[in-house]
């Protein structure tokens, strides 16, 4: 049946009112100074409780919002960096992290990322791409698994050993390629050495073709997130490129690279941190 002009207005009226109350909560988060409850953000959005919990079930399932399994509460995600950086909780982040990207990809050609920890995945928040014609090519926002690639394992590496646990006992071991890590046993072995060595590969476990290096930020405080020297890594930097120029040996070798430019990062965070304190 063909849908009448009337029809037509009405629907188009309640869809962008769903888009400015989603919009009208993604700022509510974005202003907030860290997690914040759902009654807080009815009362600051003007908004039902129940109308809230439904938009924000919608705002978790895309990233853009993530929700503390202890306290009930919710704050801006990771994905929500690729909207904006002002008042992103991983702003200073990219900020901080962009010439020391940029200087990686011109050391080594291949392109290089930061990626952080939202929940049981990795988001990558910032890249610089390879100059070369055969490149990677990797979406700001892209959201990959933490067993099946460099960064991921470096962020559940670093974790404490009780919270890497829990979240290894959430994430499902998918296998993406015939080399993934799928038994859990495996993956706890790999990831205590990856600890002990300091860096991860991936082994064309998530993409046939494609490695990937990667190393932790260490002991770097994120804005608007409260941190312990125990907590893990703030981020990860990682260099991927297709496995046929990024062998296993020349992954060996670039890690040491990549460990300056992290400790780099991590020393820019903290001065930045202590001046603004």
């Amino acid at each position: 049946m063909k849908e009448t002009t009337a029809e037509t207005s009405k629907r188009a009226r309640r869809s962008v009112q769903s888009v400015d109350r989603a919009l009208d909560l993604l700022e509510a988060l974005a202003g907030a100074d860290g997690e914040v409850a759902i009654t807080a953000l009815a009362t600051r959005t003007a908004l039902h409780v129940s109308t809230v919990h439904r938009l924000l079930a919608t705002l978790l399932r895309r990233g853009y919002v993530r929700q503390n399994p202890d306290t009930s509460r919710y704050y801006a995600g990771a994905k929500l960096a690729t909207l904006t950086e002002g008042r992103s909780r991983f702003g200073e982040l990219r900020l901080r992290a962009r010439p020391l990207l940029r200087a990686l990809t011109e050391s080594t050609r291949e392109t290089a990322n930061l990626v952080v920890l939202d929940d049981l995945q990795a988001v990558y928040i910032e890249t610089v791409p390879s100059p070369q014609v055969v490149r990677l090519f990797t979406t700001v926002g892209n959201r990959t698994p933490l067993h099946a690639t460099g960064a991921g394992k470096v962020l559940l590496a670093m974790l404490p050993t009780p919270r890497r646990d829990a979240l290894l006992e959430r994430i499902e071991l998918r296998p993406y390629t015939p080399r993934t890590i799928v038994d859990r046993a495996t993956l706890r072995r790999s990831l205590d050495e990856v600890r002990e060595k300091g860096y991860a590969i991936d082994d064309e476990e998530y993409d046939e073709g494609v490695r990937c290096v990667a190393v932790g930020v260490v002991g770097a405080a994120v804005r608007g997130a409260e941190r312990e020297p125990s907590a893990g890594p703030a981020a990860a930097l990682s260099i991927s490129a297709p496995a046929s120029r990024l062998s296993r040996q020349r992954c060996a070798e670039l890690a040491p690279l990549l460990r300056r430019t992290a400790a780099e990062l991590a020393d820019a965070l903290r001065d930045q941190a202590g001046a603004a304190s």
